[in-house]
């Protein structure tokens, strides 16, 4: 799949690239050639208004006819052709209006001619284009090896661009990839679980409710596992396809997290895990009510997940030097690696893969967060110190567009 998306995008490419340079090379060759042809038209006008050929004039004849179109006087400049070859060349001009351009070929030489009726007769200038003749050829031939050259040294580079421009959708189609398969094995678990604890309490149809508890139980555990999957899932596709939209509205920002936290400090203490929060009084923030709790509850959830009994969970609402509202959740327990930092944030990733069941995580929360934190404009980090990780949130102003929707 990889190999023939680059082999059609490098000869789409390279075909393209040649014929913007068979374009160049054509376009700067006519216009040399046409400023050629351009110089001897002038010359032509010039010694045929001045009825006499000058120093600068070369390789040009001018005569003067009679009303039979014989030959009454003829000036040649750094030109010596026969009395013969010029009565052929003046056989050859027409004198049908009362001005006349053409071309002329005689003994393998072109010539280009204006001709003015003067009394009865005529006065005729003729130019020797040998020259043009030799630049046409020259730049013919130019343009060939400039095309070929081009074309060969083009292939490197395009091979180079292919490459280039391959390499995100690579890694967006090995992303794609993972993802189908990583929510298709956390789809599987659950489902394996509930088949199995299904299957268990049907080989009972006379058991009663009670005593089926176990099987039920781990049922709903999983039915609800698998719902909050789905419906992550679900929400991190609607913003791939940007279809999800935050709503603006004035929000006293810290009344709505220490009303969260007070609400999430029973759970936090049962868990035999110490929790405090610091919140700047009488902050205000323009955003979406129900994305800023669902964003804080994952980043609740992970601080809870992955903090030990006997830690601490810290929460800190406030605004940085550039006046924008900075929420920070810290927790102890194991340190992050230096390299998992950035990736934490991705889909399905896990720091540690194996305790996904043990604590009931299935790697989408903290990429949920950081959705959502961009949904208005600001961004979300982390950072591990000492057995401190310390997740900071930046939120800005919701950008115009998203909040048209």
């Amino acid at each position: 799949m990889h190999r023939k998306l680059r082999l059609r995008f490098f000869i789409i490419s390279w075909i393209l690239l040649v014929l913007f340079l068979a374009a160049l090379s054509a376009g700067i060759s006519i216009f040399l050639y046409q400023s050629a042809a351009d110089k001897t038209a002038a010359a032509l006008h010039s010694a045929a208004e001045s009825r006499t050929l000058d120093d600068d004039t070369r390789g040009m004849i001018a005569f003067r006819l009679n009303e039979h179109g014989e030959i009454s006087e003829t000036e040649q400049s750094h030109l010596n052709l026969s009395e013969e070859t010029l009565e052929k060349l003046a056989a050859g001009i027409e004198m049908k209006g009362e001005q006349n351009e053409g071309t002329l070929e005689l003994d393998g030489m072109e010539y280009r001619y204006l001709s003015v009726l003067r009394g009865g007769g005529a006065w005729a200038v003729i130019a020797e284009c040998s020259q043009e003749t030799s630049l046409k050829k020259t730049l013919l031939r130019n343009s060939v090896i400039f095309i070929l050259i081009g074309a060969l040294l083009l292939i490197p580079a395009c091979l180079l661009l292919t490459k280039w421009v391959s390499r995100p959708i690579e890694t967006a189609w090995e992303k794609q990839n993972d993802f189908v398969s990583d929510a298709t094995h956390e789809l599987k678990t659950p489902l394996t679980v509930i088949a199995a604890n299904t299957e268990a309490v049907m080989s009972n149809p006379d058991a009663t409710i009670g005593s089926q508890e176990k099987w039920l139980g781990s049922i709903q555990g999983e039915t609800k596992r698998m719902a909050g999957l789905v419906g992550d899932l679900l929400f991190l596709a609607k913003i791939d396809a940007n279809e999800i939209h935050p709503d603006a509205e004035d929000l006293e920002i810290s009344d709505l997290l220490e009303e969260m936290c007070m609400e999430r400090e029973s759970d936090i203490f049962e868990a035999g895990i110490q929790f405090d929060y610091e919140l700047t009084p009488d902050l205000h923030y323009r955003g979406d009510r129900r994305l800023i709790l669902k964003m804080t509850d994952a980043l609740f959830d992970n601080a809870v997940k992955y903090t030990p009994e006997g830690g601490n969970i810290r929460m800190i609402v406030n605004r940085d030097r550039k006046l924008q509202l900075r929420i920070v959740l810290t927790n102890s327990g194991q340190p992050i690696p230096q390299d998992d930092l950035e990736k934490i944030f991705e889909r399905f990733y896990r720091v540690d893969p194996s305790r996904a069941r043990e604590t009931g995580g299935y790697g989408l929360g903290l990429c949920v967060a950081k959705s959502i934190a961009e949904l208005h404009g600001g961004s979300i980090t982390a950072r591990s110190e000492n057995g401190i990780n310390v997740f900071t949130v930046i939120l800005g102003e919701i950008p115009e567009q998203a909040a048209e929707g």
